[in-house]
């Protein structure tokens, strides 16, 4: 798979939370087969790429949010009202939006390529017992120790 410079740009369309387009945006990121693939050299039996199992679950979030925070408004919950103002920050709807939104571009930015096995019980993958190559969180955080207070 080729690399190419990006440039992460927020895209609402993809966040609106009641939108049936929405829907049809994320359903459009994956191939046919929702990602699931059988290859004779990397995967003799019904695979995915970990990167479409991770967007599925990071859509099952979007999804979630939205169907609870309708929810909370719908039953005035706490004096809840679809106003940004009424909740913390970190639970606004804006913010979430941009969460969703930064995390969905860096998926796509650094698709994880680790070949998750189906499992037949589940009919789909689980994430779990399968060996992906990984930046070592680790040096990364050694690495900020050192530098995160330079210049400050």
């Amino acid at each position: 798979v080729a690399t190419k410079p990006s440039v992460f740009e927020y895209n609402g369309a993809f966040q609106d939370e009641r939108s049936p387009l929405t829907n049809d945006l994320w359903e459009g990121l994956f191939p046919k087969r929702k990602g699931f693939f059988q290859h004779p050299t990397i995967a003799d039996h019904r695979s995915a790429f970990a990167v479409y199992h991770q967007l599925h679950c990071l859509n099952s979030i979007r999804q979630g949010y939205w169907g609870l925070y309708d929810m909370a408004v719908s039953r005035g919950q706490n004096n809840l009202t679809s106003d940004d103002d009424d909740l913390p920050h970190m639970l606004s709807p804006h913010h979430i939006r941009h969460c969703l939104e930064l995390l969905r571009l860096a998926l796509m930015c650094q698709p994880d390529l680790t070949v998750e096995l189906k499992n037949e019980t589940l009919g789909g993958v689980t994430g779990y017992g399968t060996e992906h190559q990984c930046k070592s969180w680790e040096d990364l955080s050694h690495w900020m120790a050192q530098w995160e207070s330079f210049g400050l």
